[in-house]
């Protein structure tokens, strides 16, 4: 009973229903497999996305942005229409459907050919020039069956973390090394657990040679080795063009979600696929090794994972609203308006109106708000002298602190993204 009742409380979909961040439309908005996105659940996607992005840069990736919809032929030659054209949705002209019988576009199901062909081929790219590190938040589409789209664990439509590291074969070890201490950096930033890493080799679909796959899979277990990092090996489930690393991590419920994934890719780079190369010391063409890697895999996924694993209980740098501020009465509104001015900097809602404060605290509690002030006469007071203030503070009760330390506390929490509040 106590089992069901967890499941509901951090059931994602409640949450995002009960504080408002995101639905999925209805009778003739509805899309299944798709998010709407309300302003506090589009703040909360954004502040991700601005974390990672302000990570990538002080690691020297570019981030770019490719179109949503490509050539057919763009798709059969990265070998994606022969391995994955089931799950790919089409569009074009009337003319298209309706005389040839078959589409010419399709719409993307993931980056990485329009990262391939569009950016890195626009011009000849010297050895000195690798490692090249592309990112690319892109929406793709994929035509998951209805029975298999849930919430934002499973969507037709979810934005990728994508990246993709073009280098030489003598630094694609390194690379691997330093993709997985990202991963690892970035989970616990968020405080998730990881519960293993899997290895997943070589699937019945593959392209590429048995030497090539043997060599990708070879690199990939000496990397795990290496770093001391325990593994499973995931038989037969590596991408059609070569083996991955996934990340498995735990949820509040003890249930595991594959959620970042590094591949190793000897095969869409070549002549016979997308055809890419580097200018090496001596001059001549080589090709480049590519490793595709997303942390997050999908952000609305990851939100999902997240709601329930703080219940809705969000970090304070992640709550689209920090502090709630209460006053007693409508006498006391000028008040509020005087501490929302000395909290600058931090996201402030006052809540006031004809209901009572304790009912007013109680909707900031439901609205997972983490931090509470209710000011009245005596607050007024303490605002001149900076005596101690009576704040709520989520989960823990209430604390007397002054003013400044208060600032100074949140702020420190904000700047180190720090789980506590």
């Amino acid at each position: 009973m106590a089992e069901e009742k967890k499941l509901e409380t951090s059931d994602h979909r409640r949450i995002g229903r009960d504080l408002d961040l995101f639905s999925f439309g209805r009778g003739a908005a509805a899309m299944p497999g798709a998010v709407y996105w309300h302003p506090k659940g589009w703040f909360i996607f954004r502040q991700i996305l601005e974390f990672l992005r302000q990570k990538l840069e002080s690691l020297d990736y570019q981030e770019v942005r490719t179109p949503l919809i490509f050539n057919k032929e763009l798709w059969k030659k990265s070998g994606h229409w022969d391995k994955f054209k089931e799950r790919m949705f089409f569009t074009g002209s009337l003319e298209d459907f309706e005389i040839k019988h078959e589409p010419h576009w399709a719409v993307k199901p993931m980056n990485c050919p329009g990262n391939l062909a569009g950016i890195y081929n626009r011009k000849q790219v010297s050895y000195k020039d690798l490692p090249l590190k592309i990112a690319e938040f892109g929406t793709v589409y994929r035509d998951e069956a209805p029975g298999e789209v849930l919430g934002l664990f499973r969507l037709r439509e979810f934005t990728q973390d994508d990246a993709h590291v073009f280098c030489t074969p003598d630094q694609v070890k390194d690379e691997l090394k330093k993709l997985l201490k990202l991963c690892f950096e970035i989970y616990k930033t968020f405080g998730l657990e990881i519960d293993h890493i899997e290895l997943s080799t070589k699937p019945e679909n593959a392209i590429g040679s048995a030497e090539v796959w043997q060599n990708s899979e070879q690199i990939m277990e000496q990397v795990l080795k290496e770093e001391k990092i325990d593994y499973k090996i995931n038989a037969g489930d590596g991408a059609f063009y070569g083996p991955k690393f996934d990340f498995h991590l735990k949820d509040i419920l003890g249930r595991t979600w594959q959620l970042g994934t590094i591949q190793l890719d000897f095969s869409m780079p070549g002549k016979e696929r997308l055809d890419i190369s580097y200018i090496d010391e001596q001059g001549k063409k080589q090709m480049p090794v590519m490793i595709h890697r997303a942390i997050f895999g999908s952000i609305e996924r990851f939100i999902g994972v997240l709601l329930e694993q703080y219940e809705g209980n969000l970090p304070l740098w992640l709550s689209p609203i920090q502090i709630a501020i209460l006053p007693v009465s409508e006498k006391f509104e000028d008040l509020a308006q005087d501490f929302a001015k000395n909290l600058n900097g931090f996201r402030v809602k006052i809540i006031s109106g004809a209901d009572t404060v304790g009912k007013r605290i109680s909707e900031a509690e439901m609205q997972k708000i983490p931090y509470a002030l209710v000011v009245g006469e005596k607050e007024q007071v303490i605002l001149q002298s900076d005596g101690g203030l009576p704040v709520r503070i989520r989960g823990k009760g209430i604390e007397s602190i002054s003013l400044n330390d208060f600032k100074t506390r949140a702020t420190k929490i904000l700047q180190n993204k720090s789980l506590e509040l």
